[in-house]
């Protein structure tokens, strides 16, 4: 298992932070400490067909576009 990378932060974005991911290109990507990582990677699943169609009726109309291009 990879150690855990916290940096302190001074200014705008004061706290504790956690690394989550080193770039190729050398950015960091980073979060706050208190907030968890919402999945660890490969440990996700696909939503049923039940959880699809309560997304979508959740939030479906806020992704369609507003002026009725689509």
């Amino acid at each position: 298992m990879a150690s855990v990378k916290v940096l302190q932060i001074s200014g705008d974005l004061d706290g504790e932070w956690v690394v989550d991911a080193e770039l190729p290109d050398g950015r960091l990507l980073i979060r706050p400490a208190d907030y968890p990582a919402v999945l660890t990677p490969g440990t996700g699943r696909e939503l049923t067909a039940d959880e699809l169609q309560a997304f979508w009726a959740e939030h479906g109309s806020q992704m369609l576009p507003a002026d009725d291009e689509g």
